[in-house]
């Protein structure tokens, strides 16, 4: 094609990156394509991952630790929001740390126990 008029890619020709918008994979229409079925699996696991919700104070739990730049290297930490900034504290040293495409690596929240205050009429 000219180029005025590229070349026109769809989803059988091999998109590696699975960002895709809801909206965009909603506009979609059914295909039997193997290739084409794979990624839009990977783009709706994606938006999965980015749409979970985390609260100040959550516990969360990476899939395998990381090594940060000061040599600390772990896999829990505490979740402090900033507005919509997430800075990950460690539990014992208290150092705050930040995570590249945090919401999109595979972590979970680990469920904590509170003890409620016990009241006696």
């Amino acid at each position: 094609m000219s180029s005025t008029n590229p070349t026109r890619l769809d989803e059988t020709m091999g998109p590696n990156e699975a960002s895709c918008p809801e909206t965009i994979l909603k506009l979609l229409t059914p295909t039997q394509n193997e290739h084409a079925l794979d990624w839009r699996k990977r783009c709706l696991a994606n938006l999965q991952r980015r749409s979970r919700k985390l609260q100040d104070g959550d516990r969360i739990k990476l899939a395998q630790p990381m090594k940060f730049t000061d040599g600390h290297e772990g896999d829990e930490f505490i979740v402090e929001k900033r507005g919509r900034r997430v800075v990950l504290r460690d539990p014992t040293s208290r150092l705050g740390y930040r995570i590249g495409g945090f919401m999109e690596r595979a972590w979970t929240v680990v469920p904590q126990t509170k003890v409620h205050k016990t009241i006696f009429a």
